[in-house]
């Protein structure tokens, strides 16, 4: 315990942030997006965030 108590002692002096309400839409669209990149030697990185921006726009626009 006595390792991780700075650690805690720190956290009681931050200012918490509520994640916002479509974050988890968001990342995933961008979770595909990035893995496409990352595994296909063949990937369209500009299709593939364009098409990601453009769900991402309307994920937003709902909200």
């Amino acid at each position: 315990m006595q390792n991780y108590q700075s650690f805690l002692d720190g956290n009681a002096k931050l200012k918490m942030k509520i994640e916002p309400p479509d974050a988890q839409q968001i990342y995933s669209v961008l979770d595909g997006t990035v893995s496409a990149v990352l595994t296909k030697k063949d990937a369209d990185i500009d299709g593939l965030l364009k098409d990601a921006s453009g769900k991402i726009d309307s994920i937003l626009a709902r909200s």
